[in-house]
């Protein structure tokens, strides 16, 4: 029974599952077509190439799309195509169509001018009509220009009239409102920003080098061109000229436009600066043409937008530091205010620093101008510290600014622009203070005794020294080189300080001091600079003994202080030993080397103590020799009883170095002896002379043949086992 009702319910889903895919499976009517007109065939477009996207728009970072956008770039246009001329025209349409319009502009502004100067001189015209004649000229020239602009396509001679019809206005109006005081100071300084606006819309709309050439330029020129003084008018007009170039400047990006400019400006300011007695007005001046060279060098370096660095923005900006430094000071030095110069001076190095340090929000300007920039700042810093300090905290402030400058080589790196920039603070300003120390301590003059040490000298050496350790220790991560130049430098700072300070045995004990100081440091941090510090150390002593307190005639005529000859040698001598058992990775020829040094400077010191007690004609009783004499019989007894002595020493304990030094010590008595001794002994004490030696030879000899080596020894006995050997095996045959 219930299998039978389930079969019924599996029969009924099924006969619904079949109606349904009948459903589904019914045809569907298709709807009406509908013919659309097809739209006319175009032309397919290349593809175009999508670069990748550059995350960093900084230009000293290379990315992998500038490749693809150099591929792209258009081709540089040549000399023909920068002249506006077709590949067919000829060379003469340059000179028929260009030169001689734009000649021709100039000869007429400069007859404009011609014809002002002739008649203010001869007075032909009142002044009135002079003004008005001058205006009448230039704007017929203006509307002349204008008018062929409209109506010719080569318009050389059109934008040549404008030029000079330009020029020509900007003068008159110049000598109307400073000259003649025709025209009030507000109404000539609103003509000449109009005269200004319309020149640089003009050159701007019609793109027309010769409107900016001719016509700006020669209104920057017209107040020096006319002579109208150096008045706050005319200086008010000066700057509107000025900011037209500076307009078609950052627009068109035309390069010589504004060193032209200028160039052209920059005396006039400058002769503004010091023919007024305010120093309000100076600074009104320096800040306004200041502020508006450094506008036109970052703001053409940011509309031309190329990598690296272009030379035009970069020298400009470094002509209008140099000459806003200049002429500021110089002028408030005019004024009796040289107070007002150093702050001058302080607030323009202010202003270069800001512009090199907003590097992160000034993206657009590139980052070897801001560089720049900021080398200037750091160069007027200096300037004016200089003029501020003096004497050793001079050569201090000099001296932290290297040590900055080493912390932020930390930061930066040792490579690209940064790191030579960095590198150029830290050398430039350790190179002041080295010269500023050089100035205020006088080392040549202490050191000669014509003048004493003082204070100040003894500050600026000091912080010269510190400053290069500490400088030295900061830079090291990046850059090992510096640590040594640094770490030099502040060595031979100290020794120059120590010589200066000290003398006599002092100094002597001073630099030994200094160099087992350096020499642990080299043992302990292997340090190679302060090895070779130590070594240095090592020959002031050596030097400093032999020219003062045991110089080699002291071998003839004995020490004239011998207590102060015991420790300068003595401390030569014991430097170089110790120094051959601390440095470290010295090689055995460097390491016998000092040890044999520090023999040889002990052998001399009691060689010099030796003559000494014979000097001053202190004979012996009974003598037939003077005192010199006697010293030097008794010198060549030591020299051959101390070489014997070594000899003794060397075979008893087989060190080869010692027996090789007591032979050449042997030799030097015996050549004394037969070379110097025969020659200036008398007879008796000759032969006393040879017979001596020639016993303590004769002892050497037997010495060395009962104490020979044992290489040897050995050797000599193999010979002689060998020969027994031989012979034995003969006697059995």
């Amino acid at each position: 029974m219930v299998g039978q009702e389930r079969l019924t319910r599996l029969e009924a889903e099924l006969e619904a599952l079949g109606e349904r895919v009948a459903l589904l499976e019914r045809p569907v009517a298709a709807p009406p077509r509908v013919l659309v007109p097809l739209p006319p065939k175009r032309e397919l477009a290349p593809p175009r190439v999508f670069a990748p996207r550059v995350q960093d728009q900084r230009p000293d970072v290379v990315h992998a799309a500038k490749p693809a956008a150099a591929a792209t770039r258009p081709p540089t246009p040549t000399l023909r195509e920068r002249l506006g001329l077709a590949a067919e025209d000829p060379l003469e349409d340059l000179f028929g169509g260009r030169v001689l319009a734009w000649v021709g502009g100039l000869a007429v502004f400069l007859g404009l001018i011609f014809l002002l100067a002739i008649a203010i001189s001869h007075g032909w015209l009142g002044e009135g009509a002079r003004v008005a004649l001058a205006a009448l000229l230039s704007s017929g020239l203006v509307a002349g220009g204008a008018w062929l602009h409209e109506r010719t396509t080569r318009v050389h001679a059109a934008h040549a009239a404008v030029a000079a019809g330009i020029a020509g206005l900007f003068a008159t109006v110049t000598v109307a409102t400073r000259l003649y005081e025709l025209v009030p100071e507000s109404a000539g300084l609103t003509l000449g920003l109009l005269l200004g606006a319309s020149a640089t819309a003009l050159a701007i709309r019609w793109d027309s080098r010769g409107i900016a050439a001719l016509g700006i330029l020669g209104a920057v020129a017209a107040p020096l061109l006319v002579d109208a003084g150096h008045a706050p008018d005319t200086l008010a007009l000066l700057f509107v000229a000025l900011a037209a170039a500076a307009g078609v400047l950052l627009w068109r990006r035309w390069d010589w436009l504004g060193l032209a400019a200028f160039a052209l400006a920059a005396p006039q300011w400058i002769a503004f600066l010091f023919d007024n007695g305010s120093a309000v007005s100076v600074t009104v001046a320096l800040v306004a043409f200041g502020g508006l060279g450094v506008a036109m060098a970052i703001g053409h370096d940011v509309r031309v937008g190329a990598p690296g660095l272009r030379w035009q923005p970069a020298f400009l900006l470094a002509l209008n530091a140099v000459a806003l430094a200049v002429a500021g000071w110089l002028a408030f030095e005019s004024l009796d205010d040289p107070t007002a110069g150093k702050v001058w001076l302080a607030a323009l190095a202010a202003t270069h620093l800001a512009v090199g340090l907003a590097g992160p929000r000034l993206t657009r300007v590139s980052h070897e101008l801001q560089l720049l920039s900021l080398t200037l700042g750091v160069v007027l810093t200096d300037v004016a510290f200089a003029l501020v300090a003096d004497g050793w905290v001079l050569a201090l402030g000099w001296s932290a600014v290297g040590v900055a400058f080493a912390a932020l080589q930390r930061h930066v790196g040792s490579g690209g622009r940064d790191g030579a920039f960095v590198h150029g603070g830290l050398g430039g300003h350790l190179a002041l203070a080295l010269v500023q120390a050089l100035v205020v301590a006088r080392p040549v003059d202490v050191l000669t005794g014509a003048e004493s040490l003082t204070a100040a000298g003894v500050a600026s050496v000091a912080a010269l020294a510190a400053a290069c350790l500490a400088a030295g220790r900061i830079a090291e991560q990046q850059d090992r080189a510096w640590r040594v130049v640094l770490d030099a430098t502040a060595i031979a700072a100290v020794a120059l300080l120590a010589a200066m300070a000290l003398d006599g045995t002092a100094l002597v004990l001073a630099w030994m001091a200094e160099g087992l100081v350096l020499a642990q440091v080299a043992c302990r941090h292997d340090d190679r600079v302060a090895a070779c510090g130590a070594l240095g150390f090592l020959g002031l002593l050596v030097l400093h003994a032999l020219v003062w307190e045991a110089p080699p005639a002291s071998l003839a005529s004995g020490l004239i202080a011998p207590g102060d000859a015991v420790v300068a040698v003595g401390a030569a001598a014991v430097l170089a030993l110790l120094s051959a058992g601390w440095l470290p990775e010295l090689s055995s020829r460097v390491r016998l080397g000092l040890r044999a040094g520090g023999a040889v400077a002990l052998l001399y010191l009691a060689s010099c103590l030796v003559v000494t007690p014979f000097a001053g004609g202190q004979a012996v009783e009974g003598a037939l020799l003077d005192a010199q004499q006697q010293g030097q019989l008794a010198l060549s007894v030591f020299w051959a009883l101390v070489g014997l002595g070594a000899l003794v020493m060397g075979l008893r304990r087989d060190v080869r170095v010692l027996r090789i030094g007591a032979l050449a010590l042997l030799g030097l008595a015996i050549a004394k002896v037969f070379l110097l001794d025969l020659a200036t002994l008398t007879s008796v004490y000759r032969v006393g002379s040879f017979v001596g030696l020639g016993l303590l030879l004769l002892v050497s000899a037997f010495t060395w043949q009962r104490m020979r080596p044992r290489e040897e020894v050995r050797s000599e006995d193999a010979e002689v086992d060998l020969e027994c050997g031989i012979d034995g095996e003969r006697g059995l045959q």
